[in-house]
């Protein structure tokens, strides 16, 4: 049997949390205290592949139980230990940096901002050639007024590929650099807007069915989140950005990655993070 970690809190905290708190498949929480800290768990037999939806809405739930009670370092959901004195040995290692993290995270949420970027698309000139495939195509004027044929010698084949293929990824590293910029303006301007109600924020930029996503999260103390709400709504007012607003939520994307591998952690090593 080992043991499901939901987060680390303090172990003067603890007593405040419900003592019938239940965690994955049904399981009881407890708590492992040792050197301050309290480990709060579930004890659960390990199982490999993706858990279902039911397990991961109960792993969230009991991190934000914790949360809405006291300053909390939530991990991801999949983080075993095989026995108590494993546990006692993480909070003994990890000490120093964890009782940092709880007392930077104390009486502050997670608010996130998504923001899906315009697609940039360079605009086509008039009579200008692009690469398609392993083809070269011709549009505009040369198109609708074809020129003569005539068959280039090899050489002159491959140096006009070569020239177009060279302007081609000219372009398309403009574009990049051209995308980069817009988006660290774009970022800027939250930042700017918000620069009163976090402490520290993190970015993230994905990719998802062809559209660029702009993620933001702010570590905002809990009595700035009402004013947070207020900014992103008269941001919104003023701008085109799709954007969106999530939180407040426990501070996954602000917990750093300080645990590393132990010889004593089975079946999966530590890593906080979002569950």
């Amino acid at each position: 049997m080992a043991y499901l970690l939901y987060g680390i809190v303090n172990m003067l905290a603890s007593p405040e949390i419900d003592g019938d708190l239940t965690g994955v498949k049904g399981q009881p929480v407890s708590f492992i205290e040792a050197h301050g800290l309290c480990a709060v768990v579930s004890e659960v037999d390990f199982e490999e592949g993706a858990p279902p939806v039911a397990e991961l809405l109960a792993y969230a739930h009991v991190v934000e139980s914790l949360h809405r009670r006291q300053a909390v370092v939530p991990m991801r959901y999949g983080c075993f230990l095989n026995g108590i004195p494993a546990i006692r040995n993480v909070l003994k290692v990890r000490q120093h940096q964890y009782e940092t993290l709880l007392a930077e995270l104390d009486g502050h949420v997670e608010m996130g901002i998504r923001i899906l970027l315009p697609e940039k698309r360079r605009p086509r000139r008039h009579g200008e050639t692009s690469l398609c495939s392993d083809a070269l195509s011709v549009t505009g004027s040369e198109k609708e007024n074809p020129a003569p044929e005539t068959t280039p010698l090899p050489n002159e084949k491959s140096a006009s590929n070569g020239r177009t293929y060279l302007a081609l990824r000219k372009v398309h590293y403009q574009m990049q650099e051209e995308t980069s910029q817009d988006r660290q303006m774009l970022t800027d301007l939250y930042l700017q807007a918000f620069s009163e109600l976090y402490i520290r924020h993190r970015t993230e930029t994905d990719l998802k069915n062809g559209a660029v996503i702009l993620s933001l999260y702010f570590l905002t103390p809990k009595n700035a989140v009402n004013r947070f709400r207020e900014t992103f709504g008269n941001m919104m007012a003023k701008g085109n950005d799709e954007a969106m607003l999530s939180g407040p939520w426990p501070p996954y994307n602000f917990i750093t990655t300080i645990l590393g591998k132990y010889e004593d952690t089975t079946p999966t090593q530590l890593h906080p993070g979002p569950p």
